[in-house]
């Protein structure tokens, strides 16, 4: 505790010339929060961006995923195209909902950067 201000030590990985290096920072408690909602959100990030990719795929090689698999009785063509688009449109939807995610996910990891950042400067 320095000035009344408690001190969090956070090993903190990251990479010179190919090597990974790991060090220990001295933080303030609202700067180790800050880092740790940054980073968290920056991996949020990460998964959707995974599940963007994986619907997409589903898309392009017309796989259904097993979240959007339904089973009709009927099998006449009419109701076998009907399937086949009933099948789909939950991905399509599931994909713009992710990148609406993906987009306030942007923001956030923004504004949580500007905060370690303004945190960093009171040093």
């Amino acid at each position: 505790m320095c000035h009344g201000i408690p001190y969090t030590y956070k090993c903190i990985e990251f990479r010179k010339h190919s090597r990974i290096i790991n060090t220990k920072f001295k933080f303030i408690a609202s700067q180790a929060k800050a880092i740790n909602l940054h980073r968290n959100t920056g991996s949020k990030l990460l998964k959707y961006n995974a599940n963007i990719y994986f619907n997409k795929q589903c898309l392009a090689k017309k796989l259904i995923p097993k979240y959007a698999n339904m089973k009709f009785t009927n099998t006449s063509p009419a109701a076998q195209v009907t399937a086949n688009k009933a099948q789909i449109l939950p991905v399509k939807n599931e994909i713009k909902y992710l990148f609406k995610r993906k987009d306030i996910l942007n923001h956030e990891l923004y504004t949580t950067h500007l905060k370690a950042a303004n945190e960093w400067g009171n040093l």
